[in-house]
């Protein structure tokens, strides 16, 4: 994947993170994982351990939008850097090599 394409993806990435609907559906995700998690038996530890599981896959893909967003922020940068130095391709593989 370029780079370009990489900043693609983060805006995408942003978009949904910043979306209303997406942000009130892992809002109620989340809720309702930990209200069944609450009305569970304590001796349900394997229902217990599923709810645990499913908060933590909820966090992770958060966590995995917002590291695309980071990503595309990165080479958006990169691309603005490589922009500023306006050099010819033979100069920035030397400069990648060395």
């Amino acid at each position: 994947m370029n780079q370009q394409q990489q900043v693609q993806r983060g805006i995408d990435a942003s978009a949904v993170l910043e979306n209303t609907a997406y942000k009130e559906a892992m809002s109620l995700l989340k809720t309702a994982v930990i209200q069944q998690w609450k009305e569970s038996s304590i001796r349900d530890a394997e229902g217990q351990r599923l709810l645990l599981q499913m908060a933590r896959i909820a966090d992770q893909f958060e966590g995995l939008l917002a590291g695309i967003v980071e990503r595309g922020k990165l080479a958006k940068k990169k691309i603005d850097l490589d922009n500023l130095r306006n050099e010819n391709e033979a100069r920035k593989f030397m400069r990648r090599v060395l």
